[in-house]
């Protein structure tokens, strides 16, 4: 157990050993609020603890990263919305929690037009991972196998119903006549140890979870849903590619910053200057890389909002054709 948990720390990129201290600065002014909607470890916590130094620099304002996870990422994002709009809070996010959740998580009480994103930090696919010694070397092998065994089907880890993981699952199992029992955790590393441990057969995790892990032999790699083939994991192919019925199986996760919709304009304006600044950073930039992910470029407030919706829309869509229903 303990190696396990050692494994996932390395290999995963999910260690706070190699994020630079606090640099010494003159700091004025009261401390800005950086919720992490996710537990300590995620990949989500990572980002914002590297994000967390750069930003302070740029503000001139302690930082402080807050975990708050918890119903689907809605715990966060109802204490960023209840902030007061001159002294805005901010929350880093992906498209499960500013999305998917308030479709598929009652409690939730908020929709995704109540967020405003002031920053895209990261873009990246996600990669379908198995247990070291299931019987099938690809893609191809693991449906023929999946369907072989409807009355025992293999069990799929997940970060939540409706999140962006669990949706990936089904669509998968859907597309490929697979079925799979969707086994809940509360974030990507327990998912990881789990999988490695033999005790439970798949997930699809974010690359920037994975890097070094896939090439170790504690887990199989059975594709990405990235367009093509990346030479950060070069075993994992496109799962578009491997079948004709998936052709349109083609994913990715981000990274982005969010305050609420009401917080004031002046306010935005001067968290969106300082935020594209620090993550525009050499050293945050060539991290992130390291990481397994892809920095996204810079974008104006217009088009991130543009960006927003966009994705708003897609993910919607994805949540009706899986029949999504608020639990």
């Amino acid at each position: 157990m303990k190696n396990r948990r050692q494994a996932i720390v390395s290999l995963g990129g999910l260690s706070l050993l190699g994020l630079a201290p606090l640099c010494a600065q003159t700091l004025s002014g009261p401390p800005v609020s950086l919720i992490v909607p996710q537990p300590a470890g995620n990949p989500t916590d990572i980002l914002a603890r590297r994000l967390q130094v750069a930003t302070q620099r740029e503000l001139g304002q302690a930082v402080v990263v807050e975990n708050l996870p918890g119903a689907g990422g809605s715990l966060g994002v109802n204490k960023m919305l209840a902030a007061s709009a001159a002294s805005p809070v901010l929350m880093i996010a992906s498209q499960t929690e500013s999305i998917l959740t308030p479709l598929s998580v009652r409690a939730a009480r908020y929709t995704s037009d109540r967020l405003r994103p002031v920053l895209l930090i990261t873009r990246g696919p996600y990669i379908l991972l198995g247990r070291s010694d299931l019987p099938a070397r690809n893609l191809g092998e693991l449906i023929s196998l999946a369907r072989s065994r409807p009355s025992r089907p293999l069990t799929f880890g997940h970060i939540g119903n409706g999140s962006m993981i669990h949706l990936l699952g089904e669509r998968l199992a859907r597309k490929s006549g697979m079925t799979l029992t969707q086994v809940p955790y509360k974030g990507v590393p327990p998912v990881l140890q789990d999988l490695m441990g033999g005790q439970i057969d798949l997930s699809f995790v974010p690359q920037s979870a994975v890097r070094d892990l896939a090439s170790s032999g504690k887990v199989k790699v059975f594709g990405t849903t990235a367009a093509n083939t990346s030479e950060k994991i070069p075993e994992a192919l496109p799962i578009s590619k491997s079948d004709l019925g998936l052709t349109d199986f083609i994913h990715g996760t981000w990274g982005a910053i969010f305050v609420a919709k009401t917080a004031q304009e002046e306010q935005v304006r001067r968290l969106h200057k300082a935020l594209t600044a620090a993550c525009h950073e050499a050293q945050f930039q060539s991290q992130t890389l390291a990481s397994g992910s892809e920095p996204a470029p810079p974008m104006t407030l217009v088009e991130l909002e543009r960006f927003f919706d966009e994705e708003t829309r897609l993910y919607q869509a994805m949540a009706r054709e899986m029949g999504i229903q608020p639990e």
